[in-house]
């Protein structure tokens, strides 16, 4: 779910825990590596993470393969080497390894069109015949897919789907929203259709054909595909920390055929992947992928950005991470149902390592200690910055939108509200408002490419699209093109009186209750705010109830149940709720003979109707979750 801002927004303007925690290991550890676990534990404790994976890997040596924590907080399991871990979506590396392993047997091309290759799949692109979606575009989410539908995220039948019905279960998300080719947006579904092409070529099940040409080869006996859903003894249970418990969550299937998402693996086994990363220019072994493969998935290919100079971004299944200050990590993340997985390598410095945890928390901190040891002994290396040439950046300046959220429907308002502004330039500094009055100074790297203070390679440019509007893309993988702020700014305007205006219902129908109740108001006027007011506060509930069971029953979403239905009525209620508010100050009015009540009145109908029907366009109001 991706409506958590809005929903901050919406409130403000309206008014792991573990115990005991074992180190379990495969070695003696060093020094080093035992005084990184005692800090690493220590951050089990203070993050509330039940268990954690860890692997770390050097080129030329394995420096921890182990884990800390419980895999079973019920049965106290502790993790050790061989406890499972549903790794979400890390598995679009191997699936994109799979693919690139086709490309270099020669069955397929980084530039193939999706509908030479598999035409009776069911997407839509209406720039087909000039931008057609190729296979690159799926492998660096740039084919314009929307991210998976909520009732389409879990598979509760304990049957997994495979072939073209895997493709089809996803179809809904299956639309270029533009020219594929332009921008990255993150969408599971693309990479479900990847497994199917890995099908189609290769004769053989996706996940049978990456075991044949990858975990068989390395040895990887303990990694699998898990697209049942079925709880085995050896996997660590996931959990959900919330009101201060950790709470054991379901195990679902996947909702399409696993190819976004099913891996389950050991900290030996990524160990033993992570080994050959970082010494794949050493391979001899026939069946696995070259130097020179592995440095064709580094690069970023199909993107304006990409076109333009930037070679930070999402490649071929896989990410390149600008926040280490001494050397980049590349990889990928995973979060699923009570489990995050992150999957680092840097295989020129050496370096990599693979953590996960049973609980959706952040790694963020597990991260750094472990990064901190890895490059300890590396300097931190000299940066320079060019002098911006004011002739080409100037004409540039100005106000960017932002056009590339995963999901439109739940992230409309971030076209709205999370542009940005060109201020100025200051030498070699681009200065940046990222809205809400925080500003960045961007130091110039040379042709319109920039990085961020402390950052060590550029992640950040500005350049023209193929029509010659100026675009920016940073901040993650975000795409920004250069626009009018008018137009922006009104539509903002008309949100914040939307929602002043449901403020002021609620408030008016608390002052007007007691008047009704002591005949001071007619009831007939109390429900000209009051219904409204009820509305509202069944949209927010219903929008809460969405968030809460989007983290820990996800299986509500595909059925018709007192859940789902909730949720639609509660957003219905509000729009229905608005139009009789609406017809009954029409109805009223002219009994309504004081104009300080007429118009206040007035305004609170008006600029709800507004968020009525800009919610309605949006597919907000009266959504039936389970048939999406």
């Amino acid at each position: 779910m991706h409506i958590t801002s809005f929903l901050i927004l919406f409130f403000t303007a309206l008014l792991c825990n573990t115990a005991n925690a074992q180190l379990q290991h495969d070695d003696s550890p060093t020094s080093e590596i035992g005084q990184l676990l005692k800090k690493i534990d220590t951050v089990l404790q203070k993050e509330h993470l039940p268990g954690l994976m860890i692997s770390i890997v050097k080129k030329d040596s394995i420096l921890f393969s182990g884990g800390l924590g419980y895999a079973d907080l019920e049965q106290k399991i502790p993790v050790d080497s061989t406890t499972q871990f549903h790794l979400a979506s890390v598995t679009k590396f191997f699936v994109a390894m799979g693919i690139q392993k086709l490309i270099a047997e020669g069955k397929l091309k980084l530039n193939d069109r999706l509908q030479a290759i598999a035409p009776e799949i069911p997407y839509t692109n209406r720039w087909e015949s000039t931008h057609p979606v190729r296979l690159v575009h799926l492998l660096e989410h740039t084919a314009g897919f929307e991210d998976i539908q909520l009732n389409k995220m879990v598979n509760t039948t304990g049957k997994p789907l495979t072939g073209i019905d895997g493709v089809k279960a996803v179809a809904s998300s299956l639309n270029s929203r533009w020219k594929p080719g332009e921008m990255m947006s993150y969408s599971n579904p693309g990479y479900n259709v990847l497994g199917y092409v890995i099908e189609k070529v290769s004769g053989i099940p996706w996940d049978n054909y990456i075991d044949q040409v990858l975990l068989k080869p390395l040895g990887m006996d303990s990694t699998l595909f898990d697209l049942s859903g079925e709880r085995l003894p050896s996997y660590a249970k996931g959990y959900n920390f919330n009101g201060g418990q950790l709470a054991l969550l379901p195990l679902y299937g996947p909702g399409s055929n696993g190819a976004s998402s099913a891996l389950v693996s050991n900290a030996t086994d990524m160990a033993k992947f992570m080994h050959y990363l970082l010494n794949v220019d050493k391979n001899t072994n026939v069946d696995l992928l070259a130097g020179n493969d592995m440095l064709e998935m580094e690069k970023v290919h199909s993107t304006l950005a990409s076109q333009s100079g930037l070679q930070t971004g999402y490649a071929l299944g896989n990410d390149l991470f600008p926040n280490n200050k001494k050397v980049t990590f590349r990889g990928h993340n995973g979060k699923g149902e009570g489990f995050s997985s992150w999957l680092f390598f840097n295989r020129e410095a050496g370096l990599a390592y693979a953590i996960s945890t049973n609980c959706n928390t952040n790694l963020w901190p597990v991260s750094q200690l472990i990064e901190d040891l890895l490059t300890k002994d590396i300097k931190y290396p000299t940066m320079n910055s060019v002098t911006i040439d004011r002739s080409k950046i100037e004409p540039m300046l100005g106000y960017y939108q932002f056009m590339n959220p995963k999901n439109e429907r739940w992230e409309f308002f971030k076209r709205i509200f999370s542009g940005i502004n060109l201020l100025s330039i200051d030498a070699d500094k681009l200065v940046v408002d990222k809205g809400n009055g925080q500003i960045d100074s961007l130091i110039h790297t040379g042709n319109g490419i920039f990085r961020l203070k402390g950052n060590i390679i550029p992640s950040y440019i500005i350049g023209h699209d193929n029509d010659g509007r100026p675009f920016f893309q940073g901040y993650g993988n975000g795409f920004y093109s250069k626009t009018a702020y008018g137009p922006i700014l009104f539509q903002k305007t008309l949100i914040y009186l939307g929602l002043l205006a449901a403020l002021l219902s609620i408030i008016c129908t608390i002052v007007g209750i007691p008047l009704v109740l002591f005949r001071k108001m007619k009831a007939i006027d109390l429900s000209i705010t009051g219904l409204p007011a009820i509305g509202t506060i069944c949209f927010l509930l219903a929008y809460r109830k969405m968030g809460l069971t989007d983290a820990v029953n996800k299986e509500l979403f595909i059925t018709l149940n007192t859940t789902s239905f909730s949720i639609f009525a509660g957003m219905l209620f509000f729009g229905i709720s608005v139009v009789i508010g609406a017809y009954l100050l029409y109805k009223r009015w002219r009994q309504i003979r004081k104009k300080w009540i007429r118009f206040p009145l007035a305004f609170n109908i008006i600029f709800l109707f507004y968020l009525v029907v800009l919610f309605s366009i949006h597919g907000w109001i009266g959504i039936p979750i389970w048939h999406m």
